[in-house]
């Protein structure tokens, strides 16, 4: 859906999208038809204008945001010729995911509805995965082992759907899951617990999505966005213990041990599953070359032990890194 007073607006990022095989696109001039007409349409993706006449952009976005279940994503792509940071911040907080300038060239237009569809459209599989997990642990079976089986599957499905669709991310599910598994061993948790930090694992880039940009010389660069929140609203009053600890989990991974991170939860404080998947990231990433280093692996992760890290997980990698060098 494309909502802009301005009629050549509208036509041109229509023709645009029509030209790059989008086909269901509806386009508006009244903000307040297109409010009207918004749950008829239930469009994957709204591009909006901020300043319009009658009803501005912010005021759309939340008549539309009360339209939609809370736990949902959708996502509003904002047309703007300048915007301030108080604006800005305002739009982020009303649901928008992204910015294009006016004028706007047709390259970015694509570029910027193909991230934020492919984002829509793995958030839809994502709650289809989960829907599934959630009705088959509901109904009861015979063989528990079973159930556990058929979960694991699906757990490990929903982990490959994710790398799929993440730049450079191809097994990095199942890489991350083994791994943490691993240090679970080592830190000589119980099973029940080492099984359980390894299917949270496989979902510990649920909420990351594409993102498209520039270089100096224009060349597209891919690039991962993390948004941990996306996952746990996803996974918000789930009953499946292991998704459970997955938006527990989710909800920390950005923490240092040091109390530095975003919610300034330090040590203990942190989630176990968290202080563990944490460390088995950092260690894919520097060995997939995700992240330049001049250490090994092993080295730069432990120069991190008691900042970034829980020292005891590294200890724990130290330990199981003979085996996974």
């Amino acid at each position: 859906m494309v909502v802009d007073d301005e009629p050549q607006n509208v036509r041109y990022v229509t023709d645009v999208l029509q030209w790059a095989g989008y086909e269901v696109i509806e386009g508006w001039t009244d903000p307040g038809e297109a409010v009207g007409r918004f749950a008829g349409f239930g469009p994957d993706l709204v591009i909006l204008d901020l300043l319009m006449p009658g009803m501005d952009g912010f005021e759309v976005m939340e008549a539309m945001q009360r339209e939609i279940a809370g736990d949902a994503y959708l996502p509003f792509l904002i047309l703007t010729s300048d915007i301030t940071s108080e604006a800005r911040r305002r739009a982020l907080s009303s649901g928008a995911k992204d910015f294009l300038n006016k004028p706007m060239s047709p390259t970015e237009v694509r570029l910027r509805v193909d991230n934020l569809l492919e984002t829509r459209f793995l958030y839809l599989e994502c709650s289809r995965q989960a829907d599934l997990l959630q009705d088959h642990t509901a109904r009861p079976a015979p063989e528990r082992s079973s159930d556990s089986d058929t979960e694991l599957d699906l757990l490990a499905r929903w982990g490959a759907a994710i790398d799929a669709a993440l730049p450079g991310a191809e097994g990095r599910s199942k890489r991350v899951s083994w791994l943490a598994g691993r240090i679970a061993e080592a830190l000589e948790l119980p099973e029940a617990t080492v099984e359980r930090v390894r299917r949270a694992a496989l979902l510990h880039e649920l909420g990351s999505r594409p993102l498209h940009a520039h270089g100096d010389h224009g060349d597209a660069l891919d690039r991962v966005h993390v948004d941990p929140e996306a996952g746990r609203r996803l996974l918000e009053g789930t009953t499946i213990p292991v998704l459970q600890t997955v938006r527990s989990m989710l909800g920390a991974l950005d923490e240092r041990w040091d109390g530095t991170g975003p919610a300034g939860l330090r040590g203990d404080a942190i989630p176990l599953e968290a202080r563990i998947v944490q460390v088995a990231c950092a260690y894919d990433d520097l060995r997939e070359g995700r992240t330049g280093s001049q250490l090994t692996a092993a080295d730069a992760i432990e120069a991190q032990a008691g900042s970034r890290f829980d020292p005891d997980v590294v200890a724990a990698l130290l330990q199981a890194q003979p085996v996974i060098a």
